[in-house]
């Protein structure tokens, strides 16, 4: 089971509500993809103060869980994230991905 941590930086406000309402579109769907067993996204609180806390303007985290990399792969190319690239193309700064297993 591969954990994937996706951190992905918009550049405004206005992009940030473009690729959420996207991701929020194709999220059924990539529920149903073979191999996916999670696929969660996260935003940064408003209310939360602390010390703790990095805070990173127009930011989205990705937690998925994917049975194996041949079903991460697929996904990567399926109809949901071409149609997602389309439906925010122009809104994202930048993407980090994290491919992690369990130890």
């Amino acid at each position: 089971m591969l954990t994937v941590i996706a951190e992905i930086i918009c550049h405004s406000e206005q992009d940030l509500k473009t690729v959420l309402d996207s991701f929020h579109y194709i999220r059924e769907q990539v529920l149903q993809e073979l191999g996916c067993h999670t696929y969660d996204v996260h935003i940064d609180h408003p209310a939360v103060k602390s010390a703790l806390r990095t805070k990173v303007p127009f930011s989205i985290m990705m937690y998925e869980k994917w049975q194996s990399m041949q079903h991460l792969e697929a996904h990567m190319h399926s109809v949901s994230m071409q149609q997602h690239a389309k439906a925010t193309e122009g809104a994202v700064a930048s993407v980090k991905i994290r491919i992690l297993e369990a130890q």
